[in-house]
């Protein structure tokens, strides 16, 4: 009797090991990127036009918003949560994508529309204005 309850205590045992790794590429950010979801961002972020590179994107890490220029004066704006996990974005990739490093999410800098996933869909539009030579974000649609 003892020997079945050490066999069922070491099979349980192992499977409580094997499941959070199995498991652990989902959840936490593995790259201390404080994974979290946001539904609604309020806080607004003011920005100089000059500081957001033509054909890509500055992320705002402490505000919760990505902005981009796509071509010469166009401008938008994102939340900084990817639709997958809710890990930040956190990289404004060489050839011009937006970048989230828990998963390897990849957005489009033009439109925020997932390029490659897993996340399911793209990042969610910020309202914004543009106010002389600077870029105003109000919040997530």
């Amino acid at each position: 009797m003892q020997a079945q309850r050490r066999t069922v205590f070491t099979l349980a045992g192992g499977l409580a090991v094997a499941a959070p790794l199995g498991l652990s590429a989902c959840s936490a950010d593995p790259t201390g990127g404080n994974a979290r979801t946001r539904t609604k961002n309020n806080r607004q972020l003011r920005v100089k036009k000059s500081d957001v590179p033509v054909g890509s994107g500055v992320i705002y890490p402490d505000d919760g918003y990505v902005i981009t220029q796509p071509v010469a004066g166009q401008f938008e704006a994102f939340s900084d949560v990817c639709s997958h996990a809710g890990c930040p974005v956190r990289q404004i990739t060489p050839d011009h994508r937006i970048h989230c490093l828990c998963h390897n999410s990849y957005f489009a800098v033009a439109d925020g529309k997932v390029l490659e996933g897993p996340a399911p869909t793209g990042l969610t539009r910020a309202t914004f204005a543009e106010e002389g030579d600077e870029i105003v974000v109000k919040g997530v649609k």
